[in-house]
């Protein structure tokens, strides 16, 4: 514990200054959830949501029942895919419509948090891993345990899943089902990397020596971009922990490891890349300006999840790519710090049964490897995973194999804390100070640490409380 310490002025914090943190922090979060409703609100009213489709004609729908499914990562890439799956199930169940609605990622909380508070919620949609913690405890999702149990097919969705699913909620109930996992992964120019005689990047110290080479090769190119605004320590979590080997988010303590010493040299190391090999503008980049430098020939290499693999596709075509796991880190063990996104059912719907039949669909052998397969992620149905697609696919073959390995470990997202995802976000500003020099990478961290460790304390104290 002394190592953690080194820098007192910072990490023994006076209660007061603990006090203050918290208080900033739930200050934070009510702002944000104010901007996020009176955004999802200009858009509703702007019509740049998309709404339900009404114009099935009703007398085509008389007799059947209509169920309400929210897809909350549509887009012009994705949406028809989803949709190409909808109409399948209603071919093969005509007893039922399906009214699809659609939300860009940018707002789908927001929009699900409106829609918690209106009581006006569809009959199922997807629910994002990260979500699990919150929704459950709110109530808002209806426990999928018995439809889970009496599904002959149960055994194809990965059993890890399942459990970790479960360990997020209180009660320890099913309430979202996973379909698709993406990881972080690096994106870099395989062309480039050939002209320069570099092989295919395989360690932490391959990685940072491509980017310093790849630089400035070709006019107006840097070797790396990195995200500094919107998203920023999301993907910050992934690295860190993918270089240090810690499989967990807290100590048995009940302190936080985001400021663990191996850490701090990995966000040293890493920030030297900033301005030196990246643009200067990284310091605001969200996804689509990171990927934006990527598939327009500005940088060699970016860190990004598998679901953007057709954006790069679509830009860079076939052969100019290609996509890499996060490396072993350094003590030999490769972490994967990942995401399961799903479906879920809620618990105002009238229609319980056949929304099951929907999700189960969706979860279905079938609908994984087309849906999977069209996005560029990886199927939670165990038997998809034996798609001639998967396994053609470089970093999706790597990605299974990885999961297959003894040599594997999952680190433990702290998903259960239902503010956990606030508080990533809220300290995205904090981050861009690091970046510009007016905030060291020890303050920054051990500021970090101290929120985790106090949203903990708060989630447990709550849980206490319910018993």
């Amino acid at each position: 514990m002394g190592s953690r310490f080194k820098k007192a002025r910072y990490t023994v914090l006076k209660i007061s200054e603990c006090c203050e943190l918290k208080e900033s922090f739930m200050k934070k979060s009510q702002r944000a959830t104010c901007v996020y409703i009176f955004v999802v609100l200009g858009l509703l009213l702007s019509g740049c949501i998309p709404k339900p489709d009404d114009t099935v004609d009703q007398a085509k729908v008389k007799g059947k029942v209509v169920l309400t499914f929210w897809d909350e990562n549509a887009g012009p890439s994705r949406t028809p895919i989803l949709q190409e799956l909808l109409r399948r199930f209603e071919q093969m169940n005509p007893d039922i419509q399906v009214k699809y609605e659609g939300m860009p990622a940018g707002i789908n909380k927001a929009k699900y948090d409106l829609a918690v508070a209106s009581g006006d919620l569809p009959d199922a949609g997807g629910i994002n891993g990260e979500w699990i913690a919150d929704y459950a405890a709110k109530g808002v999702l209806l426990p999928l345990d018995a439809y889970f149990a009496d599904w002959p097919e149960r055994g194809q969705i990965d059993p890890s899943f399942i459990d970790y699913n479960r360990s997020l909620t209180q009660d320890g109930k099913l309430y979202q089902i996973p379909s698709t996992y993406y990881l972080d992964v690096f994106w870099y120019r395989s062309d480039w990397f050939a002209a320069a005689g570099l092989p295919r990047p395989q360690t932490w110290e391959d990685i940072f020596r491509s980017v310093r080479v790849l630089a400035n090769t070709r006019q107006g190119s840097f070797g790396y971009s990195l995200r500094g605004g919107e998203g920023s320590v999301a993907q910050l979590t992934s690295l860190m922990y993918a270089y240090s080997g810690i499989t967990d988010s807290f100590r048995k303590d009940g302190s936080s490891t985001v400021n663990d010493p191996v850490h701090i040299e990995f966000l040293k190391r890493y920030l030297a890349l900033y301005k030196a090999y990246t643009p200067a503008s990284d310091i605001v980049s969200g996804y689509k300006e990171v990927v934006a430098n990527f598939d327009s020939g500005r940088a060699a290499m970016i860190q990004h999840n598998l679901g953007s693999y057709q954006d790069h596709k679509k830009a860079l075509g076939t052969g100019h790519f290609d996509g890499v796991l996060l490396p072993p880190s350094m003590n030999g063990i490769r972490t994967l710090f990942g995401n399961a996104n799903g479906y879920g059912i809620m618990r105002t719907t009238r229609h319980p049964d056949e929304a099951w039949r929907l999700i189960r669909y969706l979860l279905s052998e079938e609908s994984q490897i087309y849906w999977n397969s069209q996005v560029g992620q990886i199927p939670t149905n165990l038997k998809a995973w034996n798609d001639p697609y998967f396994l053609s696919h470089p970093v999706l073959r790597e990605a299974i194999e990885a999961f297959r390995s003894p040599d594997t470990a999952f680190v433990r997202a702290p998903y259960e804390l239902p503010d956990y995802p606030s508080l990533i976000r809220l300290i995205e500003p904090e981050f861009q100070q690091v970046l510009a020099g007016t905030m060291d990478v020890e303050h920054f961290l051990d500021f970090w640490a101290q929120l985790m460790e106090n949203s903990r304390r708060q989630h447990l104290l709550s849980n206490e409380e319910q018993l």
